[in-house]
């Protein structure tokens, strides 16, 4: 395994829901957690000298974990952050978008990553997609 991670030089994840009638704080408490960002369908962002309006509500949650840690690193310690309840994600789930996204960035070399079966099952359990968006390095 260590020689299919070798190639990965950066990884970084982070849980995301997304919703029209999401409300931050209900998020938080349903999964026992305070997001890294959020904000409310037509909520206004500045950025870049633009005045932009959310399309839709967003309760993000970074992982603390180095970005050159492997990604079942980053993916446990998120789901350690939150809670397990089963009845809680049916909840999340049945009326928002929820999912893992996992950006890896190899550095230049061909690469791989797995997941275990158990944590593929932890996911499974919550109802979890898991997305990927794989940058590759100079060649």
């Amino acid at each position: 395994r260590e020689n299919l991670l070798a190639a990965i030089a950066r990884v970084r994840v982070s849980l995301r829901v997304f919703g029209d009638r999401l409300e931050p704080e209900e998020v938080s408490a349903l999964l026992g957690c305070e997001a890294t960002s959020s904000h409310r369908k037509g909520d206004k962002v500045s950025a870049a000298n633009l005045s932009l309006i959310e399309p839709t509500g967003a309760w993000i949650l970074e992982s603390p974990v180095d970005e050159r840690s492997d990604i079942e690193d980053h993916v446990e310690a998120l789901l350690a952050a939150v809670t397990s309840d089963g009845d809680e994600w049916a909840s999340l789930t049945s009326r928002f978008s929820a999912s893992i996204l996992c950006r890896i960035a190899f550095d230049g070399r061909d690469g791989a990553f797995e997941l275990s079966p158990r944590l593929a099952h932890s996911l499974a359990e919550r109802g979890l997609v898991i997305a990927f968006e794989v940058e590759a390095g100079n060649r």
